[in-house]
């Protein structure tokens, strides 16, 4: 198996309107994140090296954090009916190792952030075998989370 539930740090929405979301779900005493502008390089095995802008915001408390996605036409963020969950997501202790042990297993490698060389880095989402979306994040990503949702500007 190759990840461990402990690893299991957030589940993520795609919504229409992330304030009035984040407001939403505030009455819950989810506090958060502030709202961010990521611009990220995604590609997918059908398609070439995408470039999208996601408007983005974490809950804050650990150990389960809730993350809001701005839906995006036509990026792996595009509107899910009735703003339902998009995917749960899991640290990724060996990112590489990861993704070809999910694969193996049966999981559809869907869509991955590309880093400078054109490697798969930072992020990855899959399907399992019913459908249903997850995502590894490399653990090296965490300590920038962290200062993020401490109240530091996203880097």
């Amino acid at each position: 198996m190759p990840l461990d539930n402990t690893d299991l740090y957030h589940i993520a929405w795609v919504v229409d309107d992330l304030n009035l979301s984040m407001k939403a779900f505030g009455s819950t005493g989810l506090q958060w994140a502030t709202p961010t502008i990521r611009t990220v390089k995604v590609q997918t095995p059908t398609t070439a090296i995408t470039e999208f802008s996601i408007f983005v915001t974490y809950s804050i408390h650990d150990p389960m954090h809730v993350e809001l996605i701005q839906k995006c036409p036509g990026s792996p963020w595009d509107h899910v009916p009735n703003g339902g969950p998009h995917h749960l997501g899991w640290w990724s202790h060996d990112f590489k190792k990861s993704i070809s042990d999910l694969v193996s297993e049966g999981h559809k490698l869907e869509s991955w952030m590309v880093d400078s060389d054109g490697q798969p880095a930072r992020f990855a989402y899959f399907q399992n075998p019913l459908g249903q979306r997850i995502e590894i994040v490399d653990i090296a990503a965490r300590p920038q989370l962290q200062a993020w949702w401490a109240g530091k500007p996203y880097p």
